[in-house]
């Protein structure tokens, strides 16, 4: 048995970071929670360009894009991972070890940046809640392979 994990995560890049004050936000006294709350796409797509086991995960953070006073700021992020799944895992192991290893990756990754960037804004730093993987995620085909 091998020490290496059959998952690896080769890139992390963002092609969105957007996090915007609202002007006439006041915080209100104690709960500081969000209203709306944060809405959280992932999307996994199988890689073929890359070759056999890359995939391409992209998850898409929106927190308040109307820009309501009942939150402090409105945010629009994606970030996307590559990674790979070597040949010990079944198709369906590696689907769905995929999907979790860049549900967490993703999240976790978006989380930090937005309380980063929120640190340095004028209500303070906004710190993501937990993100829950739902059952309906699945890795699908890229375009190109569909046919």
């Amino acid at each position: 048995m091998s020490d290496k994990h059959p998952i690896s995560l080769d890139t992390v890049m963002f092609t969105k970071c957007m996090v915007t004050a609202v002007p006439g936000y006041t915080p209100p006294e104690g709960d500081m929670s969000l209203v709306p709350a944060p809405e959280n796409n992932i999307q996994v797509r199988k890689d073929s360009e890359r070759g056999h086991g890359w995939y391409e995960a992209t998850m898409r953070t929106v927190i308040n894009p109307s820009m309501e006073k009942t939150a402090p700021y409105s945010v629009e992020m994606m970030c996307t991972a590559i990674l790979h799944a070597d040949d010990t895992l079944t198709e369906e192991d590696a689907n769905r070890g995929i999907m979790i290893t860049a549900h967490s990756v993703l999240h976790g990754a978006i989380r930090e940046t937005v309380a980063w960037l929120t640190g340095r804004q004028p209500y303070g730093p906004l710190v993501l809640g937990l993100s829950v993987l739902r059952p309906s995620a699945k890795v699908q085909e890229a375009p190109h392979e569909k046919q």
